[in-house]
């Protein structure tokens, strides 16, 4: 299956962010999302919520390399802002630091094309094993 294709197909934002996933393997995802005028602030720096979005997707991705259940969904996601980010294109980098039956903690790095840390997160996820999280047809 090409993780790839099927998010870009399935998940519209993950298709505008233009989200490349680099690595994923148990424990641990690597993406990375360009630079672009339209995710930026004034002063032409990333929007926090383009950050946290991007930091999201590579905490799940870390988060389902490691699922033994049948969906999931982020529970809580922290995020310490620490550089202004403008030189992309930008990594980030999901590490699992502990699994249990029905949570997955995830610390999240966010880094520009140099290398500097822009942000920091801690995020916790939610297995699901009893069905799939969509909305309700009757809505």
């Amino acid at each position: 299956m090409d993780l790839q294709k099927v998010l870009e197909n399935a998940d519209r934002v993950f298709k505008y962010l233009e989200v490349k996933i680099l690595e994923i393997k148990p424990g641990y995802s690597k993406i990375q999302i360009p630079y672009k005028e339209e995710f930026c602030r004034r002063g032409n720096v990333l929007n926090g919520g383009i950050i946290m979005t991007a930091m999201d997707f590579a905490g799940g991705l870390a988060c389902l390399s490691v699922n033994d259940g049948i969906d999931q969904v982020t529970q809580e996601l922290k995020i310490n802002f620490l550089e202004p980010m403008y030189k992309g294109p930008f990594t980030i980098e999901g590490k699992v630091i502990r699994k249990g039956r029905t949570a997955v903690v995830v610390q999240i790095e966010f880094k520009d094309n140099e290398g500097k840390i822009g942000a920091i997160g801690l995020g916790t996820w939610y297995i699901i094993r009893d069905r799939i999280v969509k909305k309700d047809e009757n809505s």
